[in-house]
């Protein structure tokens, strides 16, 4: 009967260390995949913010503010005359305004939605219409820059047009280097008023 009990109490204790053995294992199973399924998530993370940058420099808005940066950096070179200089600015200031409102109301209707979103019923056809107005407003914020690109563009003559083209092929590092030695040799009051652009 005392053998008998101890063969019992032995099989117990194997079972019990393997069940400790596969609960250890499971452990480590669930820990490595879910610390494989954060890195390909961090790895997706970091495509999607590079994605998203290389989608940003791309928007027509960017364009248009890269174009405008560089012909008045170059406003000597093209031949601007003062007046040239001024409507671009003006211009510029202009877009930069209106895509403070543009994307002030586009951010509101996201918020719409997600408030539509979070009601115990939601109405399906009220949100679909936010979604509407949202990319309605993206639309209409992406044509008004490519407006203002086009208005930019007649801002210049053909031949400032021509030189213009011809800009881009340069060795964007002796570009660069031009722009910091112009800059270094702005006065305080230039540089505060190109710091205002």
């Amino acid at each position: 009967m005392d053998i008998f009990k101890f063969v019992i109490t032995k099989e117990a204790y194997m079972k019990y260390l393997i069940g400790i053995c596969i609960v250890a294992f499971c452990a480590l199973a669930i820990a490595s995949s879910s610390s494989f399924a954060d890195e390909g998530n961090m790895g997706k993370c970091n495509f999607m913010s590079g994605h998203e940058k290389m989608s940003n420099k791309m928007e027509a808005e960017n364009i248009f503010f890269h174009k405008a940066k560089m012909i008045l950096a170059n406003a000597a070179e093209l031949g601007l005359t003062s007046d040239q200089i001024d409507k671009i600015k003006t211009l510029k200031y202009g877009v930069e305004k209106n895509l403070i409102k543009e994307d002030a109301d586009i951010k509101t209707i996201a918020i719409d939605i997600k408030e539509a979103l979070g009601k115990d019923t939601v109405d399906i056809n009220a949100v679909n219409k936010l979604i509407d107005q949202k990319y309605s407003m993206k639309a209409q914020k992406t044509k008004d820059a490519i407006g203002a690109y086009v208005n930019l563009k007649k801002i210049l003559t053909e031949d400032q047009l021509k030189k213009l083209k011809e800009m881009p092929h340069r060795d964007m590092k002796g570009w660069h280097k031009g722009w910091k030695e112009k800059k270094g040799s702005m006065t305080e009051e230039e540089k505060h008023e190109e710091s205002a652009e």
